[in-house]
């Protein structure tokens, strides 16, 4: 069985409360702009499973599963998250923090994205509470940290030229064994 699928109950748990990162905490005061906080922490790798051997697809299938559907529970015939179709190079089962960014199939500029955290091959959740559209850029800064550019249309751009630009960072403390969220979300009504 997968790496995934052995850490399902625990991570079950943690979904209850929509397993994101910087979600479980207010969406609203984080877009505004709140500065450090503290997010789910990863659990550690044992010396005896030191990365797990999980495909890189395989992972964001299992961890695709527990995501949120991306235009809510509320919306027909909506389309899901295009998991086949999803960049899984980004991943890594040995390095703490790792990403996978989704879409939904037949994806415009401004549809749903989110980004999917793992460390150590440990699923964590998304990125943030909302999904937002306008595909992100997220880069390594260094071993323990990522940086998300998120991207958003300010009034009368286009959809194919957004100007907007708020920049959050991830960073895998390993003292605390938290990972810490500071920096910016996109205006919710963006």
């Amino acid at each position: 069985m997968g790496h995934l699928t052995r850490l399902s109950t625990r991570t079950t748990a943690a979904t209850a409360g929509a397993l994101l990162l910087a979600g479980g905490l207010s969406a609203p005061a984080l877009a505004s702009g709140a500065g450090s906080q503290d997010v789910a922490p990863p659990t550690a790798q044992t010396a005896a499973d030191p990365c797990p051997d999980d495909s890189n697809e395989y992972a964001v299938q299992q961890a695709a599963k527990l995501l949120p559907p991306p235009y809510g529970p509320d919306v027909p015939n909506a389309p899901g998250w295009a998991v086949d179709q999803a960049d899984a190079s980004t991943y890594s089962g040995c390095e703490g923090p790792s990403w996978v960014s989704l879409t939904v199939a037949g994806a415009t500029a401004s549809s749903p994205q989110t980004i999917v955290l793992f460390s150590h091959g440990r699923y964590l959740g998304t990125a943030s509470a909302t999904h937002f559209g306008f595909e992100p850029k997220v880069e390594r800064v260094d071993d323990a940290t990522l940086r998300v550019t998120y991207r958003f249309p300010i009034e009368g751009d286009a959809n194919a030229a957004p100007r907007g630009r708020a920049v959050s960072e991830f960073h895998d403390d390993a003292a605390s064994g938290r990972v810490v969220h500071t920096g910016e979300f996109p205006p919710r009504d963006a």
